[in-house]
């Protein structure tokens, strides 16, 4: 165990340990793409605790093509009625929905060719084990790959 600068005892050997059951426990339960992001160096510990899911295919996401959040579950925070959304607002929403949500609410909020027009500015936002799977299903959304 070492100690920190503030005489708090971390366990850094059991942290380690229990990423590693963590991740021999989600073996089997998520996509093998998205659980080998998840062993990367530098993946976010939160990842672990909600690990999160891509569509299998581009086409799937039907969002709102003008990026006009129209009928959104209250769980995603969008601009108030009645007041314009800026390309800002659009690109915290995609970031979100491709770190929290679910393969159905990205099918029901993204939209394929908003996301491909604005994935530099998502990308940056979001984990890079995250943006990883994404530019590997899709080689569309990889800049290098075009």
């Amino acid at each position: 165990m070492a100690e920190h600068d503030a005489g708090i005892d971390i366990d850094f050997d059991g942290a380690a340990a229990t990423r590693s059951e963590i991740l021999h426990t989600l073996q089997g339960q998520l996509d093998a793409d998205v659980l080998h992001a998840l062993q990367q160096p530098g993946t976010p510990d939160w990842l672990l605790a909600q690990p999160f899911q891509v569509v299998e295919l581009l086409e799937e996401l039907q969002g709102p093509a003008d990026g006009a959040a129209r009928s959104l579950s209250p769980r995603w925070s969008t601009p108030a009625p009645g007041q314009a959304g800026t390309q800002e607002d659009l690109v915290d929403l995609y970031r979100q929905v491709l770190m929290h949500g679910s393969t159905d609410d990205q099918r029901s909020v993204l939209a394929a060719g908003q996301l491909v027009a604005m994935w530099g500015a998502v990308r940056s936002g979001v984990p890079a084990a995250i943006a990883h799977v994404w530019e590997q299903r899709f080689p569309e959304l990889d800049s290098r790959r075009r």
